[in-house]
């Protein structure tokens, strides 16, 4: 079989539609990284466009991904990043800072302003057709799960039989719990499996959790027998091996949420909980950062976060923060909350880990797989419980922080020496797949 890695670069492409990178945003990047700088066999890429799959060659490729890495900032300093700096200044007191909620924009509009901007700044045009130019036998990479969903992104791989697509999927989650996110969400998720069972040879997916939900949803599909590779996501190289702040950031105790608010991840639990910590503390109560943006923009937490005279100084939103001004803001918290109602990994809890700092998460299984016993864990709808918990984090525990010295975070490298043998082994059966689903 050969050796050549074509891998989809769809999601980093219009990923600067948002001005910072999201977990799966990183993950994408990280497996991009991997195959165009370090993979020894050969590589190409791909861009999947409403009027075909486009044909790049490696440097083009590396182009892109140098140009995404410069427009999210994830080359620069904590200090560089004005959503930092703003942030550690409320943090420090400072009078007046606001740091608001990226503004809205038109989806469709915000992504076709990414692909040129991509494009442009890369100084690239298109490349040829995907079909015509991608070497015969590649193994197809599609990590960034956009265009799962629209056979017409996949048609491509109709007319080449010869090669050998791996997806990698999160979770079922809007299958598995619809109250919690919009109906098109629902509908979404159910065509990439459906998606998946037509064409993918294999499958990647973050947790065992994950991988019973999503092989339960393929056998309803008809494909029992896919190939799936269970491998725990590490953290950015930018969480591990870094040196941290000399101290906290800020004269206030502070916790950190990550996610965006939409009804699933449960801000609401934290948010009641902050408004009894205020009342009944003052102006002596910790500070909650939420970094994420607003998915939901008529939700009761985003209602809490606009007209709450009780929150109004003890509760910040940040959406567009660095990677690197994650790392630091993280470094200094006093425990990462995640109070999530479903999940299919949680990577902000290795991200938290990996810089010491404790986490407090809901007691579902795909948490408990990624914090292992390091981890507090909660039943999501134990509000007395949270109260307990993050008030006793909020003094400071050399006991509790030197448990945390134990963990030992995975590496890019561990984490790709199980994935590229799966890779490699994906080159069996899918021509045979297509002509039975086409009779």
């Amino acid at each position: 079989m050969s050796s050549c890695i074509a891998i989809d670069l769809t999601r980093l492409a219009i990923g600067p539609a948002w001005t910072t990178p999201r977990g799966i945003d990183r993950v994408d990047l990280a497996y991009a990284d991997r195959f165009l700088q370090h993979w020894r066999g050969d590589c190409v890429a791909t861009l999947s466009l409403p009027w075909g799959a486009h044909f790049l060659d490696r440097d083009r490729a590396v182009r892109i991904l140098r140009t995404v890495e410069r427009l999210w900032g994830e080359t620069t300093t904590p200090a560089e990043d004005p959503c930092y700096t703003k942030v550690r200044a409320y943090l420090n007191g400072e009078p007046s800072i606001s740091v608001m909620p990226e503004p809205s924009r038109s989806k469709y509009a915000a992504i076709s302003a990414a692909v040129a901007n991509i494009l442009r700044g890369a100084g690239i045009p298109l490349g040829a057709s995907a079909i015509r130019k991608v070497p015969p036998h590649s193994v197809y990479v599609n990590t960034g799960q956009i265009g799962i969903a629209d056979s017409r992104l996949l048609g491509w791989l109709n007319r080449r039989a010869d090669i050998h697509p791996v997806f990698m999927l999160h979770d079922t989650i809007p299958i598995d719990y619809p109250e919690h996110v919009p109906v098109v969400s629902r509908d979404y998720h159910q065509k990439m499996i459906v998606n998946a069972a037509r064409y993918a040879q294999g499958l990647i997916v973050t947790t065992r959790a994950a991988e019973g939900d999503i092989r339960r949803e393929l056998a309803l599909n008809g494909r029992s027998d896919m190939a799936i590779a269970a491998a725990p996501l590490p953290p950015s190289a930018a969480f591990v091996g870094n040196e941290l702040p000399a101290e906290r950031i800020g004269n206030t105790p502070y916790f950190v949420i990550c996610g965006a608010i939409e009804p699933r991840k449960n801000h609401l639990l934290v948010l009641n909980v902050w408004r009894e910590l205020v009342r009944k503390q003052g102006a002596a109560a910790p500070k909650l950062v939420i970094v994420g943006r607003r998915w939901n923009t008529g939700s009761e937490a985003v209602r809490l976060l606009e007209r709450s005279p009780l929150l109004a100084d003890h509760v910040i939103e940040i959406a567009g923060l660095s990677t690197p001004g994650l790392v630091q803001l993280l470094a200094g918290a006093q425990a990462l909350l995640m109070p999530s109602f479903a999940e299919g990994f949680g990577l902000p809890i290795v991200e938290a880990l990996s810089v010491g700092t404790p986490v407090i998460a809901s007691n579902i299984p795909a948490h408990m797989e990624a914090g292992g016993r390091f981890a507090t864990y909660l039943s999501p709808i134990d509000g007395i419980g949270w109260m307990r918990a993050i008030r006793e984090h909020v003094r400071d525990n050399p006991a509790r922080r030197a448990a945390l010295d134990g963990y030992l975070p995975a590496t890019w490298d561990d984490y790709f020496r199980r994935i590229e043998p799966f890779l490699m082994a994906q080159g069996e059966g899918r021509a045979e797949r297509i002509r039975a689903a086409a009779e």
